[in-house]
């Protein structure tokens, strides 16, 4: 009889635990409603939605987002879990730890602000809106476009470079609305107390602007275009080694380069930063292919060694399109030699060195090979520009 009653129960043991077994096994696997995933997308997000966010490394709208936190996902609530459900909340607490840390002016104003992050930047615009032609685009909305922006510019400097986001210091750009948080950003995370836009330059770069200062005049594309610009000064300022070259006799260098990338985007240049103040804010409707043609065939005089050993914050309004020109040829004929000039400039080294060294020319050849490649392929009209994002 104990033999019998033994048997009986180590069979009735082995039946709970195979059922034990087969139950977990069919909630682990979710159920029809989720696609047997265990998490189903959130209702707050509908595919363009997600689609942008895709395109930016993160967003903290999104990430405020109050059913997944950015996510997209929720859990299924028709089923226990599923293979999706662990990784869903690991996603999740990512995402809040990046949120926790936010960005310095987060912490100086006291608030959330909206800003995303890219491999190479963390934009911050804090405004209600902006005008795009005769719509107007929400912070959110103008985040992602100056996140594709910039990126698209950032990604071009990459290849010139031959470098990748890690070699660069994480640049923080901030746009405001309101004056007194922008002069507060200058006093107390820039160290200089002016309501100008101001750049904070070398291995932790940074810059602050005012949407309602003269040129941005709170237009969107004018904004998206002025991130551009001020990103590309402020990578070049990082790539490598910290150091920005605009004071070292390499102007033309630094701000050809920013006005390259902004022109390349928009297919006009208009930004002229407070280290570039001598110049006038829009030399020529920022379309200079045309002018450099004309100008260049009609000046006889050497350009380069003047122009090679201007200040960024020296430079003339003409100049800035020399510039940009000249860097329009080396990016083009010679865009091996990019990063060394950089470096080479980094290093205190003088163009007609670089030049010497790099390109097997002295600084008359390369300014015959400038000319003689502008008269060749500049155009008798310029590209249209861009009227909105």
């Amino acid at each position: 009889m104990k033999y019998i009653v033994a048997t009986l129960f180590l069979w009735a043991s082995c039946l709970i635990a195979a059922t034990g077994q087969e139950e977990t096994e069919r909630v682990s696997d979710g159920c029809k409603r989720c696609n047997h995933r265990g998490v189903v997308e959130c209702k707050r997000h509908d595919e363009a939605d997600i689609a942008l966010e895709k395109e930016v490394d993160f967003c903290a709208i999104a990430a405020r987002c109050e059913d997944c936190g950015g996510t997209f996902q929720v859990d299924c609530g028709f089923c226990i879990g599923g293979p999706d459900s662990l990784p869903l909340e690991r996603r999740r607490g990512r995402i809040a730890g990046i949120l926790k840390g936010g960005v310095p002016a987060e912490k100086l104003l006291e608030r959330p602000l909206p800003w995303v992050r890219t491999p190479h930047f963390d934009l911050v615009v804090d405004v209600e809106y902006l005008k795009n032609g005769s719509k107007r685009l929400d912070a959110h909305e103008f985040l992602h476009h100056l996140a594709r922006e910039s990126e698209a510019a950032a990604s071009m400097l990459d290849q010139h470079l031959k470098a990748k986001p890690h070699h660069y210091g994480r640049a923080k750009i901030y746009f405001w609305e309101s004056l007194a948080d922008h002069k507060k950003v200058n006093r107390e995370l820039l160290g200089t107390n002016t309501e100008s836009g101001m750049k904070l330059y070398g291995p932790k770069p940074a810059a602050s602007s005012w949407t309602g200062a003269k040129g941005l005049q709170g237009k969107a594309l004018n904004v998206a275009a002025n991130g551009v610009h001020i990103g590309i000064h402020l990578l070049l300022s990082s790539a490598f080694r910290g150091e920005w070259i605009g004071d070292k006799k390499a102007g033309w260098f630094d701000v050809g380069a920013a006005h390259w990338y902004e022109e390349q985007r928009f297919q006009r240049t208009a930004t002229y930063c407070v280290d570039e103040a001598i110049a006038d804010l829009n030399y020529k409707n920022g379309q200079w292919r045309t002018v450099i043609k004309s100008e260049l065939a009609k000046r006889k005089e050497t350009l380069l060694p003047e122009l090679s050993k201007e200040l960024s914050g020296t430079l003339w309004e003409e100049e800035h399109a020399l510039s940009w020109s000249l860097y329009d040829w080396l990016v083009t004929e010679h865009p091996d030699s990019v990063k060394a000039f950089l470096m080479g400039f980094k290093d205190g080294k003088e163009m007609r060195d670089i030049c010497r060294k790099e390109l097997d020319m002295t600084l008359r050849q390369v300014e015959d090979a400038w000319r003689s490649w502008v008269a060749e392929t500049y155009p008798a009209r310029n590209p249209k520009a861009r009227k909105r994002l």
